[in-house]
């Protein structure tokens, strides 16, 4: 792929400022001064589009974009101090987020987590030539995270187990409706600072129920060292889940998400109890009991429907899990019905 290599100050007119303060690690003071936060057009040269950036409570801030690439494209920054943690949310498009040696992809609906402990030297956002891209970042400082005490944001700030820069896995349905209501009030500016706060405030209490399962792994027995890892073996989760019909090999599942097959397998048993097969297995008989249920579906049809090539398989798999045959099932349902 040939893409055009453009820095941060050239692909935002008047972006220069901002530059400067992120080299000195905090952007709110300059956006505190401007009432409506920091709203850049971008370059036309690159594209069209825009960057808005609007004052947080506690130092933190929330920065919104829409961009439509003319070439595929790489915007960079160099030196990069920013402490505390970002959460970038993709409400469409999808982006290449790197940090140094890290480079990680987010598509429509997914999030990344950022939590850099030390300067990065090189952080950079690729996007693809001719899509509408549009995002959320939420940048919550060190008061923002530590102001309630012993809370899940102190843990992150204090504990290198959540250093990083990765996937953070599909975000809710709830996330999605709330980050798109912030959006459009940015673009539409109807927010003003302690609404967007108090929106962006619920949009991290949304995520304390994910990093509360990532943290709870944070243990020198588990084989999962990092919130990075217990992140991509939930990732691995929703692949399955979503793609149970024709999923991948264990080898292929474990590319697709970043990860050693090895840690894959004995982290996904760790996390659900159960193996990647048996798991799949399961979501596929627990929709084959669901389509049974519909008189009108033959035991053929649910069989290939779940994923399976041969309806005998289907119906050893189901005997065993239920104790009847598929078949015999629908005939137990069928009789339950007339008695009715």
């Amino acid at each position: 792929m040939n893409i055009k290599h453009v820095s941060f100050t050239k692909f935002l007119i008047g972006a220069k400022i901002l530059h400067q303060l992120h080299q000195c690690g905090d952007v709110s003071k300059q956006v505190k001064q401007e009432v409506g936060g920091l709203h850049y057009k971008i370059n036309p040269e690159y594209g069209q589009g825009w960057v808005q950036i609007s004052q947080l409570m506690s130092g933190s801030s929330l920065v919104t974009m829409s961009f439509t690439p003319k070439y595929d494209i790489e915007i960079f920054e160099r030196d990069i101090k920013h402490s505390g943690l970002g959460l970038t949310l993709c409400l469409e498009g999808e982006v290449h987020c790197i940090a140094d040696n890290i480079k990680v992809k987010i598509s429509k609906d997914e999030c990344c987590f950022q939590r850099l402990q030390s300067t990065c030297s090189y952080g950079s956002s690729q996007f693809v030539k001719g899509k509408n891209h549009k995002y959320l970042t939420m940048h919550l400082s060190h008061d923002w995270l530590t102001e309630c005490g012993q809370s899940m944001g102190l843990a992150i700030i204090n504990d290198r187990y959540w250093s990083g820069l990765y996937n953070f896995g599909k975000y809710s349905a709830q996330t999605k409706q709330l980050a798109n209501t912030i959006f459009r009030r940015v673009l539409n500016k109807t927010a003003n600072h302690h609404l967007l706060s108090a929106k962006t405030l619920e949009l991290w209490s949304l995520q304390i129920e994910k990093l509360q399962m990532l943290d709870k792994f944070n243990v020198v027995a588990s084989s999962l060292r990092k919130a990075e890892d217990v992140a991509r073996i939930i990732q691995a989760e929703q692949f399955i889940r979503e793609n149970y019909q024709s999923p991948p090999n264990l080898l292929s599942l474990a590319r697709h998400i970043g990860i050693n097959d090895n840690k894959l397998k004995c982290g996904f048993k760790e996390i659900y109890q159960d193996t990647v097969f048996s798991y799949l297995r399961k979501i596929r008989l627990k929709r084959a009991k669901e389509l049974l249920s519909h008189q009108c579906y033959s035991v053929s049809r649910v069989s290939l429907d779940v994923g399976y090539t041969s309806s005998s398989h289907f119906a050893v798999a189901f005997k065993k899990a239920y104790g009847l045959s598929p078949r015999d099932y629908q005939k137990q349902l069928l009789n339950t019905i007339k008695e009715v």
